[in-house]
């Protein structure tokens, strides 16, 4: 008996090896528990976050990107905190981006085309940017602590993520279904909470929390993965059960658009598809900015008669009703969301005024704006103290914060990678970088164009995919070239 006991342990020494971990850790956990030391269990997840994190970078990735949608605010969880930190995600992203950046230094190695690729000089012009207007800051510890949370939702989103994408660009794929199924959760969860009222009205609003404390927020990377996940069962190199997950995943994500009653995110997405349009019947690029840039001037031409028409729209916002939530969206007299951005806006162009050059210091907009407020963009949500968050776009905010060239240096790397993921749609030949750079676009596009009455990317929820997009065309345009290359070679 005793032999074939011995003869078991031997053959199966591995799994009785896990059994003894497993019995040993929840053993550990329980003791503790019952001396009511409750953070003891998490302790020792952290550990093994640790290792997976220092010997198995890649995977941690992976698992961040799949945990960042349950994030949930520090405050949310210890009230007497007064700064955004999300858990866990911001904590990995830092640990991701401290073992990257020890091994580059120590490797002394980095792909030098990642980092001279034209993307990647307009994000660190971006960076470098914020860091100088850090420096100059009305508020230096609040800007520094801004620039600290940017490097590492940039450097391991963009610049890690690049690095795996050269060895295999379907990195791309794992990465954003990652993020899609985690996502997906949170929309089954927040749609449970969602119908389980009647008064749909009153908690649209509010019913995302905690996982996004802005309604806006979640109809954004909803849209932002209705594109993603539209393109990916069309891409024939992957595997089936990714473009059949890809399917399955689209089903929640227009739900939970839906119930969002983000104004914003349904708009964004419509342009996405208008531009979907224009590329696939081969519009020309500079036709569409001629038509856009038509429009911008008969709207100044012609303001006073605009902007009087629409101060005759009084439909408030409706929750409760599609068509009137929709009619809402040009309402400037008595729609509350809607002119309190006019109030963000306005305050955002007067500080800019007032510091033109290296603007008031990144994140300090909400510290500051409160003087700026004009009388006559008060509503029943306006603060007098000002504590009512940021300006409420992507684009005034940096030229509030960090002047005429922040504002710049956030309009070349929109353009720039437009311009680059459309290029590779029309004129690449491999079937799957075309696909990969049209779905990239058209999410983009709903981020940038939702930047105009929102900005997200001082999260950590919209940061890592926007970003991660960048890193896919980034590194789908270097492919594209070195096909291009080899066929000038092969033709010579």
């Amino acid at each position: 008996m005793l032999a074939k006991i011995q003869i078991f342990l031997r053959q199966n020494k591995y799994y009785c090896f896990v059994f003894l971990m497993c019995f040993g850790f929840i053993a550990f956990c329980s003791l503790f528990i019952l001396r009511e030391k409750f953070w003891i269990p998490y302790l020792v997840f952290g550990l093994i976050g640790i290792y997976i994190l220092v010997f198995h970078l890649e995977k941690f990735f992976y698992l961040m990107a799949f945990i960042v949608p349950f994030s949930v605010e520090l405050r949310d969880i210890i009230p007497k905190i007064d700064f955004g930190f999300s858990l866990p995600s911001e904590l990995m992203l830092a640990g991701i981006t401290i073992v990257f950046l020890l091994r580059v230094i120590l490797d002394n190695s980095y792909p030098l085309a990642i980092t001279k690729h034209k993307i990647s000089l307009s994000i660190l012009f971006y960076l470098f940017w914020i860091f100088v207007t850090s420096i100059t800051s009305t508020i230096p510890i609040v800007s520094f602590k801004f620039f600290i949370a940017k490097l590492w939702f940039v450097v391991p989103v963009y610049f890690l993520f690049a690095q795996y994408l050269k060895k295999d660009i379907h990195s791309a794929i794992t990465f954003l279904l990652s993020y899609a199924t985690g996502l997906a959760i949170v929309v089954c969860i927040i749609s449970y909470w969602h119908i389980q009222v009647s008064d749909i009205r009153n908690v649209a609003y509010r019913v995302t929390s905690p996982f996004y404390n802005d309604h806006t927020a979640y109809g954004a990377v909803l849209a932002f993965f209705i594109c993603i996940l539209s393109i990916i069962p069309f891409i024939k190199s992957l595997p089936k059960w990714q473009r059949m997950l890809s399917l399955a995943l689209l089903c929640p994500m227009f739900i939970g658009l839906y119930l969002s009653f983000s104004r914003a995110a349904w708009l964004s997405l419509l342009t996405s598809f208008g531009l979907w349009t224009i590329l696939l019947l081969k519009i020309r690029i500079k036709t569409v900015l001629f038509i856009m840039a038509t429009i911008v001037i008969l709207f100044f031409s012609f303001q006073t008669e605009i902007m009087s028409r629409l101060s005759k729209n009084t439909q408030d916002s409706s929750a409760g009703n599609f068509v009137e939530h929709i009619q809402s969206m040009t309402n400037i007299s008595s729609d509350a969301s809607n002119v309190e951005r006019l109030n963000r806006w306005s305050a955002a162009i007067e500080m800019f005024k007032e510091k033109p050059f290296f603007g008031w210091g990144p994140g300090t907009y909400q510290f500051n704006y409160a003087p700026y407020q004009n009388p006559a963009y008060r509503t029943t949500i306006t603060t007098n103290a000002g504590t009512g968050g940021n300006a409420h776009s992507e684009y005034l905010g940096p030229l509030s914060e960090t002047g005429f060239i922040g504002l710049i240096s956030v309009l070349i790397l929109v353009l720039t990678v437009l311009n680059i993921g459309i290029k590779m749609y029309r004129k690449a030949t491999d079937q799957r970088l075309r696909l990969l750079s049209l779905m990239c676009v058209l999410a983009l596009t709903t981020y940038f164009c939702h930047g105009i009455l929102n900005n997200f990317l001082d999260t950590e929820k919209l940061a890592v995919p926007v970003f991660g997009v960048m890193a896919i065309i980034t590194v789908c345009n270097m492919m594209m070239k070195q096909q291009e290359n080899v066929d000038i070679t092969h033709k010579n």
